[in-house]
């Protein structure tokens, strides 16, 4: 078993449960050609757990137990099935779609796992769909012994891997028989076509789930501007809050078409519904319509900390000009998946941002991700999702 000591003082924070460690607070580091569990020492050579080693990348350890016995395949078993009972507890109502596990958030770093399915949370007609974070975790999991586990769990028909890159070919079957590329799922009673293998992430944006039936409750007679509209999550349900008239507007037609189809599907009017295959950017700088509600849920600006001062400047723009689209009295949903901005990062953007359109606001909601995608006390990098209702006077 490879050791592996650190070169910075980071005991208390590994024993408060923090899960990363990066490459230059580690000693140098072993010759390995894969990711694989590693005995953690301290600065004083003294254990402190175990990791899973990932030579690939500035994120070299992922803290998998602090126990004194290596985990072993009972272990990992153990985290999934737990993870798989906190999501029956949660009693998901009229819901089919849902993240069953959330790497480190689930004690399983670098593990993602999505459920699609038709009819209930345990369907035998579900897909599961896996997605590993980096080539690290790709290499350390046995995937036949995760795809086993969670079918143990679900009774999902299929466990397909879904590649991070388009480039390295779509879905690969894990377990079960082969699933449709499209799949039909019910979320809160709104139904959606999911496509697994060409739509982003693992194909829906679960994470948005609470705050898509926050903002059906409170569309009646609104007129409302869903800007990366992706396939209309808060479109849809914005209507079937009886929104009077909803645009979508995405740089990508299949996601337009996708949100058309997607209205359609919930049986809405067509007529109150358009999407517009726009480069978002672009738009904000000629438009002067005014909205009733103006939803801004862009992709991550920044995916490292190097990136945060441009990520912060790009987020205070964006939303500076949305601003101007909001009548008096309307409202404002902000949104950042970036887990470098921190919440305190995010208000401050908002103040920024409605200074310099000279606009006041009122804040009515703060929130995040859904609890199926739960994060570690002690690492709120991983609360990544934030969401901020306005306002504005």
């Amino acid at each position: 078993m490879l050791k592996i000591k650190l070169t910075r003082n980071l005991r208390r924070s590994i024993l408060r449960g923090h899960p990363w460690v990066y490459k230059e607070a580690i000693a140098q580091p072993p010759k390995v050609e894969s990711a694989q569990l590693v005995s953690v020492l301290d600065l004083k050579g003294e254990e402190l757990g175990w990791a899973m080693y990932d030579p690939h990348g500035p994120l070299s350890l992922r803290m998998v137990s602090l126990e004194k016995k290596p985990p072993n395949a009972a272990f990992f078993e153990q985290q999934l099935l737990r993870a798989a009972q906190l999501r029956r507890d949660l009693n998901l109502t009229d819901t089919t779609a849902y993240r069953l596990i959330n790497g480190e958030g689930d004690l399983l770093p670098g593990l993602v796992c999505d459920i699609y399915g038709s009819t209930s949370l345990t369907t035998s007609g579900s897909t599961a769909v896996v997605q590993f974070d980096g080539r690290g975790p790709s290499e350390f999991y046995n995937k036949d012994q995760i795809a086993g586990w969670i079918s143990k769990a679900t009774g999902v028909k299929s466990v397909v891997e879904k590649f991070r890159r388009n480039t390295e070919g779509g879905l690969s079957l894990l377990a079960g028989s082969p699933t449709a590329s499209v799949i039909e799922v019910t979320e809160n009673g709104v139904k959606f076509k999911v496509d697994i293998e060409h739509g982003q992430k693992t194909g829906f944006f679960l994470d948005q789930r609470d705050n898509r039936q926050y903002v059906r409750a409170i569309s009646r007679g609104k007129s409302v501007l869903n800007l990366f509209s992706y396939t209309g999550g808060f479109s849809v349900y914005a209507g079937l809050g009886g929104a009077t008239r909803v645009a979508s507007l995405d740089v990508a037609e299949g996601a337009v078409r996708s949100a058309e189809a997607n209205w359609a599907l919930n049986g809405l009017p067509p007529g109150q519904h358009e999407g517009l295959a726009v480069d978002v950017f672009d738009y904000l700088t000629n438009a002067t319509e005014k909205w009733d509600h103006v939803i801004v849920d862009p992709p991550s600006m920044g995916h490292s900390e190097e990136q945060k001062e441009r990520a912060v400047k790009k987020y205070t723009d964006l939303f500076a000009a949305s601003v101007k689209l909001v009548k008096t009295g309307g409202q404002l949903s902000l949104c950042s998946c970036s887990s470098h901005i921190s919440f305190e990062d995010f208000f401050e953007i908002i103040r920024e941002a409605m200074s310099q359109a000279r606009r006041r606001g009122q804040i009515l909601r703060v929130s995040g991700q859904g609890p199926d995608h739960p994060f570690l006390h002690s690492s709120h990098e991983q609360r990544y999702l934030k969401f901020v209702h306005l306002v504005l006077v």
